[in-house]
Parts: structure tokens; C-alpha cells; sequence
């Protein structure tokens, strides 16, 4: 039979197995200390430890029951309330990312549309300049066919001369009957040929803009070209000659 036995030196206890008799010598396996076991006043008889069942409380276990459904259900709301704002922030996301994406193509559009206007109103006035300068350019040419090669006097031509124009082909004087006008007229325009062939001139006449409101008279004969410059201004909606060089 074995029996618990308490050192009387360490105070600890340990168990022996005896063989039925009174007394029994034994050793501490703690302290080392010997003793001598009267049995059984000094041991007690070692019992097989039987767990006595727990009885259950049914409130307890209802009350239990209880707050894990009440958890769960506070943690699925939880858990989808978070779901469902993440969802919503995820859309507003979305539907922000579509409306600036909308209005970059819209701004990008506009963009175009405005480049497109400007180049149209660009080649568009680049055309309005080019046909009024191929219209001064007729003008010029049909003054040298009519006004310096083909007439004598240059007295009926002078109103297409501004006043600067007139006076520094003439003179401030230009109203004075001494003034050899032609020679003035034909030296400003004409060239510098001892007999000019008019025909000539008038076969080989050209006219191309220049600088600005310049423009180029070429004027060729007998294989010899000059060239006079002809500046122009606009006064009154009329093109009229303001100097020549």
C-alpha cells in the first residue's frame, strides 16, 4: 500500500510503499533526512484522485450562448457596415476618376477645337494678305503699263501718288509749269537706258512683293534688268504710291 509521508526536516512530502507493518524506515529523496514511518500515524494512505463532475448551470451557459450570438451579430454588422463604406468610397472613387476623365477629354476637345480655330483664322488671313498682295502687286503693274511706259505725261497718273510721293518726285514746287515732269516721273520709275524699248519693258514687266508694303518692278531690256521699289499705302480704301527707289 503506498502512503504520503511529510519529511519532518524539509516539510515536504513524498511518497513510500509499505508491506503491511507498523513501523517503516525510509529517506527523504528531497533533503536526504531518515526517518521512521509509524503506520499509519505518520502517513496517509494514497487515493486514487476521482474528478467529481462540475454541475452545469444552465443559466450560465444560456447567458454564454447569448453574448456569442449577440458578437457574432455585432461583428458581421461591423464587418459589413465596413464592407459597405468601402464599397461606397470605391464607387465615389470611381465615379470622381470617370468625371475628371470626362472633363480632361472634354478640356483636350475644347483644346483641339480652339488650335483648330486658330489655324483656320491663321490660314485664313495668311490667304487675305496674300490675295491683297497679289492685288497691289496688279496694281503696280497696271501704273508701269499705263503711267511710265506708255504715256507722255504723268500729270493724269499724279492722283495715285500720295503727297510725300509727289513732292519728292517733283519738287516742292510741282505745280510749277518750269518743271520738266517727265524727266522727274521717268527718272523716279523709269530706267536708266539712253533709248528705252517700251515694248520691252512692257514684255518683260514683273511685279513680286517685297518687305513689308514693298514691292519689285523688274524692268529688263536688251538683256540689261534694274529693279525699282515701289512703297505703297493705303489711304481711304485706296492703294496709292508713298515712295520709290
Amino acid at each position: 500500500m503506498q502512503y504520503h509521508v511529510t519529511c519532518t526536516k524539509c516539510k515536504r512530502m513524498f511518497t513510500i510503499t509499505a508491506d503491511g507493518s507498523d513501523r517503516m524506515h525510509c529517506t527523504c529523496p528531497y533533503c536526504g533526512q531518515s526517518l521512521m514511518v509509524n503506520l499509519p500515524t505518520m502517513a496517509e494512505p494514497v487515493m486514487s484522485s476521482v474528478q467529481q463532475p462540475i454541475p452545469e448551470n444552465n443559466d450560465n451557459k444560456g447567458h454564454n450562448a447569448g453574448m456569442k450570438i449577440l458578437i457574432t451579430v455585432l461583428i458581421v454588422l461591423l464587418v459589413g457596415g465596413l464592407a459597405a463604406f468601402a464599397f461606397i468610397e470605391w464607387q465615389n472613387q470611381q465615379e470622381a476618376a470617370r468625371l475628371e476623365e470626362k472633363a480632361q477629354r472634354e478640356a483636350h476637345a475644347d483644346s483641339l477645337m480652339q488650335v483648330r480655330a486658330q489655324q483656320e483664322a491663321q490660314a485664313a488671313d495668311a490667304q487675305r494678305k496674300d490675295a491683297q498682295r497679289q492685288s497691289i502687286c496688279k496694281f503696280v503693274k497696271s501704273f508701269y503699263q499705263k503711267a511710265v511706259l506708255e504715256a507722255d505725261d504723268p500729270t493724269f497718273y499724279e492722283r495715285y501718288l500720295t503727297p510725300y510721293c509727289r513732292q519728292m518726285i517733283f519738287g516742292v514746287d510741282a505745280d510749277n509749269n518750269d518743271v520738266d515732269k517727265w524727266s522727274a516721273w521717268w527718272g523716279a520709275f523709269g530706267t536708266t537706258a539712253d533709248r528705252p524699248d517700251y515694248e520691252a519693258l512692257q514684255r518683260n514687266l514683273n511685279v513680286t512683293p517685297g518687305e513689308g508694303n514693298w514691292y519689285n518692278v523688274r524692268l529688263t531690256q536688251d538683256g540689261t534688268t534694274e529693279y525699282r521699289q515701289i512703297k505703297v499705302s493705303t489711304v481711304d480704301g485706296h492703294v496709292l504710291i508713298d515712295d520709290v527707289r
